[in-house]
């Protein structure tokens, strides 16, 4: 028996967040919002949300659907334009990785501080 899904209004907007259901289940969806919801609530600048997945697939869904939320946006017209446009515009520096390409990330930046050239 599936759980209900829980609203993406009750996420802490302060607080990190883990997103963990079965496939088909709404995650993606869910994680759009969480997105929108910190772009728009709290004027977080996009390069500062980190978004992690499993896998290169879902890595690459969620930039096209995160992509096409902020478009869908934008065309709306509202007060939250400001805050969007540079989202959009910066989409590409956007911290959305898999596990492992946030770890080699994170190895990469700081392989000075471990003692290692990579």
């Amino acid at each position: 028996m599936n759980e209900p899904r829980a609203s993406v209004n009750n996420f802490d907007l302060a607080r990190h967040a883990v997103v963990e259901a079965s496939a088909g289940t709404g995650k993606t969806h869910t994680i759009e919002r969480l997105v929108l919801r910190l772009l728009t609530e709290e004027a977080v600048p996009l390069e500062q949300i980190l978004v992690v997945t499993f896998t290169e697939k879902a890595t690459g869904e969620l930039r096209d659907r995160l992509r096409r939320m902020l478009e869908r946006a934008l065309q709306k017209g509202d007060d939250y334009t400001p805050l969007l446009q540079p989202a959009l515009h910066h989409f590409d520096q956007a911290p959305i990785f898999t596990i492992h390409g946030f770890c080699q990330r994170l190895l990469q930046e700081y392989a000075l501080e471990q003692g290692q050239d990579f």
